[in-house]
């Protein structure tokens, strides 16, 4: 019998978060209880704050308690007024459309560039010409990590006076020269920087953190309870932020061990016809690997794989206009998007796979 993997060979997993073990925490867990502040943007929490400011360059953080309410709440604070259209790209994972219509938006889907996998200013201009009126806000999608182009896209804002807010939900270790458009990332397990859940939204414009971070504790600003902006419950608890202060310590080896995993990938790929993501493993780094995969090899690809007993995963599904929810909503033509985004496909990426496991995975890839 034909077999496309050794025989009794492990399953190999798509991914395995890992945070701090409970010794790392505890000196940290200790401080919460001798402080006995929870919430509320306690100590911890501005601690942590302190980090990613210094970690990104960015000159204001707001902690969130989750990376989809980052997007929600810097739209809520940026789009220009009225229930307006926002455009944002169909491939994205589907958090960033939920955040949209959370925010009192409309998704109007975009096409992607096939090579960056990114929504572009030209893309963007190109659809402005063909809708009745200016969109209240244009949501800009970091490539499962990519840094996304600050400046291009502030240069859009200019021209064009529609605000511009960033989900670069897996990019948080990735980012320079953060400007005034908010810049929202992810803190789940299953990023770079990952606390187990938790947000936060990076920006130069201190008026906008101040104002954002107010809305995340019922738009309290200041030390008066009273509510100055419509905002909710968003904010992230001291013991994830002590999960966080861990993490921030640990970063650079964690870097250093997903860059020399990507690398064995990359190697071992030399001279086939899929690809990883421009730029994967050596001008920046991810946890969710791809590989874009020639659109003819697809099928026999993920038949392959699944055989070998190896995980597999499309992280962002076929685009957002096909998930049932957002079937209705407005789009330009999406025929790109339908080719590109089953080709993009997650590879097994952890920190307990050997480069036996990599080969396995190489193996089955044309």
């Amino acid at each position: 019998m034909q077999t496309s993997g050794p025989i009794n060979a492990r399953k190999i997993r798509v991914l395995i978060p890992r945070l701090p073990d409970v010794a790392a925490i505890a000196p940290h867990i200790a401080r919460i209880d001798a402080a006995r502040t929870y919430s509320n943007h306690g100590p911890l929490s501005r601690e942590f704050s302190d980090g990613l400011s210094a970690l990104t360059g960015a000159g204001g953080v707001t902690l969130t308690c989750n990376g989809t309410a980052a997007i929600e709440i810097a739209l809520r604070a940026r789009a220009n007024p009225g229930a307006g259209l926002c455009l944002m790209p169909a491939f994205t994972f589907i958090a960033s459309a939920h955040a949209v219509c959370n925010a009192g938006l409309t998704p109007h889907l975009l096409e992607v560039d096939p090579d960056t996998l990114v929504l572009t200013p030209a893309i963007a201009e190109a659809a402005l010409t063909e809708l009745p009126q200016a969109p209240s806000a244009v949501l800009v999608v970091s490539a499962f990590g990519a840094p996304p182009d600050l400046r291009a896209w502030a240069a859009f804002e200019d021209r064009h006076g529609i605000p511009v807010v960033f989900d670069a939900a897996a990019a948080v270790t990735a980012l320079s020269g953060i400007g005034l458009q908010p810049v929202c990332v992810s803190l789940h397990a299953t990023k770079v920087l990952g606390i187990g859940e938790g947000g936060a939204i990076l920006s130069s414009d201190q008026a906008l953190v101040e104002r954002m971070t107010g809305m995340t504790g019922f738009g309290f600003v200041g030390q008066e309870r009273v509510s100055t902006v419509r905002g909710g419950n968003y904010r992230l608890s001291e013991y994830a932020a002590a999960i966080g202060l861990v993490v921030l310590d640990g970063l650079p080896e964690q870097i250093e061990r997903l860059r020399a995993l990507t690398a064995t990938y990359r190697q071992l790929l030399h001279n086939k016809r899929s690809r990883l993501q421009i730029g994967a493993g050596t001008d920046w780094v991810t946890m969710t690997l791809n590989a874009v995969i020639p659109p003819d090899e697809v099928e026999a690809t993920l038949t392959r794989l699944s055989e070998a007993d190896i995980e597999w995963r499309r992280w962002w599904g076929l685009g957002c206009h096909r998930h049932p929810a957002f079937a209705d909503v407005p789009r330009c033509d999406l025929s790109g998007t339908d080719a590109l985004a089953p080709c993009v496909i997650g590879l097994p990426f952890h920190d307990e796979l050997s480069e036996e496991d990599v080969w396995r995975v190489v193996s089955c890839l044309p």
